[in-house]
């Protein structure tokens, strides 16, 4: 394994690290629609008390709604400001603040670790998972930011690239958490609204029971027949960045698993 060293920057508690499980559905924050997911709305309030009553400054953003084919990238921005057009809730908008010195950072380990990595500084506006996920989390602006994309090369290199962000994150100065944002399977069936598909919900049951044991590497070796069926959403790359990131973690709860429109969704945090 790699060793990185960062000059300057007393190393934290790889342990304290978080990170959690943030669905992505836009109609999460549709008000009419609160009553049907009481149970998501719940544990996302539970993660944003988390967040804030721990502290946490910087959240490293891994969206399955952005998937670069050849390498992951990382924004490196200093500020990300824009408005959303979403067609069930209509204008979102949204301003946080980036973190390029980090970006940079993670992007330079990254390489060192042989990974397809890349530095996006031109393009200083958020992908639409990351926006929804940010707004069901309800924080702050003055959160800082750093989006990534997945890239489906491998679920081995995602792995690889998890553990590089936690090696970093550990040494960095300020606390940071990362968010694995998107869904579990994502078979569409709009017939019932808070219901998941039976290939969606057995191959989800099994993803969950996966990190709840903190059996990380079991994600990569995933029935791919049931797969072929279930549709995970981002091929499950940012599931698997975060069973990287969370090596350290002593604790794995499902917060809570809800479908929405035939897909499977959960929240979990990893602490």
């Amino acid at each position: 394994m790699h060793q990185i060293r960062l000059h300057g920057y007393q190393p934290a508690n790889a342990s304290a690290l978080r990170s959690y499980v943030i669905p992505a559905q836009s109609l999460l924050l549709d008000e009419e629609m609160a009553t049907s997911f009481l149970s998501l709305h719940n544990a996302l309030r539970r993660v944003s008390e988390e967040l804030k009553d721990s502290g946490t400054r910087v959240l490293l953003v891994v969206s399955a709604g952005w998937v670069t084919p050849d390498a992951f990238s990382v924004g490196a921005c200093a500020q990300y400001i824009g408005v959303l057009e979403e067609n069930f809730i209509g204008m979102l908008t949204y301003q946080y603040h980036g973190a390029p010195q980090l970006a940079q950072m993670l992007v330079e380990h990254g390489a060192d670790a042989s990974l397809p990595v890349r530095l996006v500084t031109q393009s200083c506006e958020l992908d639409m998972s990351s926006v929804v996920a940010l707004h069901a989390l309800q924080l702050g602006r003055d959160i800082q930011v750093v989006p990534m994309s997945i890239c489906p090369i491998s679920l081995r290199d995602s792995y690889r690239w998890g553990r590089v962000l936690a090696e970093t994150a550990a040494m960095w100065k300020r606390s940071i958490a990362l968010l694995a944002v998107g869904g579990l399977s994502g078979r569409l069936d709009h017939r019932n609204i808070t219901a998941v598909s039976p290939e969606g919900k057995q191959h989800d049951e099994q993803v969950l029971r996966v990190l709840e044991t903190r059996a990380w590497a079991d994600l990569l070796n995933m029935d791919p027949f049931l797969a072929a069926r279930a549709q995970p959403v981002g091929g499950l790359h940012h599931l698997a960045v975060l069973s990287g990131f969370a090596q350290q973690a002593r604790e794995v709860q499902v917060l809570s698993y809800q479908g929405v429109i035939g897909t499977g969704n959960a929240v979990v945090r990893c602490v």
